[in-house]
């Protein structure tokens, strides 16, 4: 096999690699063949039509017949690509053994045009991106404010009767899986209506506050304090059976019998009802077992501690 002469190489390069658009005519303009550039960027199916209908002439300046006429000169013609967009193309026509040759490429000024709006789009795709970000971090912000003012009481800064309701499933669920004790406490302060109404609801206020900041000295991290409404709230307590949820209740009044909060001398009591977890029981069952110790508390006197088990356990005043 012989190789073959640069002409033949020329020309091999020019009608299957090159990415010109290269386009035989007849002298009458009509297509009769197209290179591989061609056909793919301005169809298949060049061969028969007539050039001269092909370009979108805008200003109705080009005139196949003059071009052929001079070689020298450029033509950009702009034409409709196969992938739908309008491309322009630079020219040169060349007269040849009764053929006309068109020979084309990109406008390099368009090129230049076109990959400066690339980088100024990309650019703005940057910007625009950071914004997105920015404005997602604070919307991430905004919806975790939001989670928190529906979970949180505002005056107590205690978790409210909505959160502890969805958790207190949670935490139940878990504490049957796994077979491990669980406890729960409901306080009510006692004659919190008197303290209104004798010395006004922001010494009312003052109370929920430092008997909130009292439970949660005495609690763990991994404890659950919620305000249930009004002067009632609720402790649980994972890892703790009914004796040292007791021993915990009674610490807690304790401290608050002795403290001053009023600044008045008037003492400050509160009761408690407990009850434990049984195997595989539910929330609302264990919850009115321990409202039910509370009811029992006050029913004894108040400011004391009342068990939900078959031996009810409580302390008198102290």
């Amino acid at each position: 096999m012989t190789a073959e002469t640069p002409d033949l190489q020329i020309a091999h390069y020019a009608e299957h690699q090159a990415p010109i658009l290269l386009i035989y005519l007849d002298k009458s303009g009509i297509i009769i063949h197209a290179n591989r550039f061609a056909a793919c960027h301005l169809g298949d199916n060049l061969v028969g039509k007539t050039f001269q209908d092909m370009p979108l002439n805008f200003h109705g300046m080009f005139q196949l017949s003059q071009a052929s006429a001079c070689s020298s000169a450029a033509h950009l013609l702009n034409f409709n690509t196969t992938r739908g967009c309008l491309q322009t193309y630079q020219f040169y026509f060349y007269t040849s053994n009764n053929q006309i040759i068109a020979l084309g490429h990109l406008d390099v000024d368009e090129i230049e045009s076109i990959s400066n709006e690339l980088i100024a789009a990309n650019q703005e795709l940057n910007n625009l991106t950071r914004q997105l970000n920015f404005k997602n971090r604070e919307l991430a912000r905004a919806n975790e404010k939001i989670t928190e003012l529906t979970r949180i009481d505002p005056l107590t800064q205690l978790s409210n009767r909505r959160y502890f309701s969805e958790r207190i499933e949670d935490m139940i669920s878990l504490a049957n899986r796994k077979s491990q004790p669980l406890s729960l406490i409901m306080i009510d302060i006692d004659h919190f209506k008197s303290i209104n109404d004798t010395y006004g609801h922001d010494a009312g206020d003052r109370v929920l506050q430092a008997f909130a900041g009292l439970m949660k000295i005495n609690t763990r991290k991994e404890d659950l304090v919620s305000r249930f409404g009004g002067e009632e709230f609720i402790i649980l307590l994972p890892f703790t059976d009914i004796l040292q949820a007791y021993d915990f209740s009674e610490r807690i009044r304790t401290d608050l019998s002795r403290k001053n909060l009023l600044g008045n001398g008037r003492q400050i009591t509160a009761s408690f009802g407990v009850s434990r977890l049984m195997p595989d029981e539910g929330s609302e069952s264990v919850l009115k077992r321990a409202d039910r110790a509370l009811l029992q508390a006050k029913t004894l006197g108040r400011n004391r501690t009342v068990m939900n088990e078959t031996q009810t356990l409580y302390r008198p005043d102290t």
